[in-house]
């Protein structure tokens, strides 16, 4: 009897010890969930803060970017205007226009500065880095970087070299275009300036003389110069 009474008294002893165990490891993961959740809050608030300091910088780049942009269209616009064209506001969302003529044409602008070769343009005398043009435009819309790598495939008047005009440069093509002999007077061609946010470039429309951007895998004509 007395031995049944003190393994009665052994058994109770070790369960109340493993309830005492169990609540220590129940209080300690408590701790370690309580612990656990704070640092996810902390991570959270980390994960909001960083995020919210990228779409500053974005927002500061993307300023800056239209500043530049700004920048360069009243240069651009000051240069033509030295050069006596006249301008008008139009509808579009980011054009500016470049219409009318020179009111005193330099003799590199005059018609007989320009030879039909057949399938280019010789200038007599240089304009800038103009020595030819393509008469004829490639007769397909291209992406911008299609057009660039067209460019790598002409070969006209014995020359491999031609290349798509820069931002500049068409707009002289622009201001000729009555003049030298090209065709495909009426549509957007691309340039080969590219825009810092690296997804457009500009484009050029020989009918109006308008200028703005175009996204790379927009397409648009093509004409060479070299």
């Amino acid at each position: 009897m007395h031995c049944f009474f003190f393994l009665y008294l052994k058994l109770m002893e070790e369960q109340m010890l493993l309830k005492w165990r169990l609540s220590k490891i129940l209080e300690r993961d408590k701790e370690a969930n309580k612990e656990l959740d704070e640092w996810m809050h902390r991570q959270l608030d980390k994960g909001n803060e960083q995020e919210k300091e990228q779409n500053q910088r974005k927002d500061e780049k993307k300023d800056s970017f239209h500043k530049v942009e700004d920048e360069k269209r009243a240069a651009l616009k000051k240069e033509l205007r030295s050069m006596e064209w006249t301008w008008e506001d139009g509808e579009d969302d980011d054009p500016f226009f470049v219409n009318g003529m020179a009111s005193r044409l330099h003799e590199v602008y005059s018609p007989s500065n320009f030879k039909d070769m057949g399938d280019y343009i010789e200038l007599v005398k240089p304009i800038g880095n103009i020595n030819m043009i393509e008469k004829n435009c490639f007769g397909f819309l291209l992406s911008w970087k299609d057009a660039i790598l067209y460019a790598k495939t002409v070969i006209k008047g014995g020359f491999s070299d031609w290349r798509v005009p820069t931002l500049d440069e068409m707009i002289t093509l622009y201001k000729i275009k009555d003049i030298c002999g090209m065709n495909k007077l009426d549509d957007w061609f691309w340039t080969s300036s590219e825009n810092e946010d690296g997804f457009t470039a500009s484009r050029v429309s020989l009918y109006g003389g308008h200028v703005s951007s175009g996204t790379k895998t927009g397409k648009y004509y093509v004409r060479c110069i070299r």
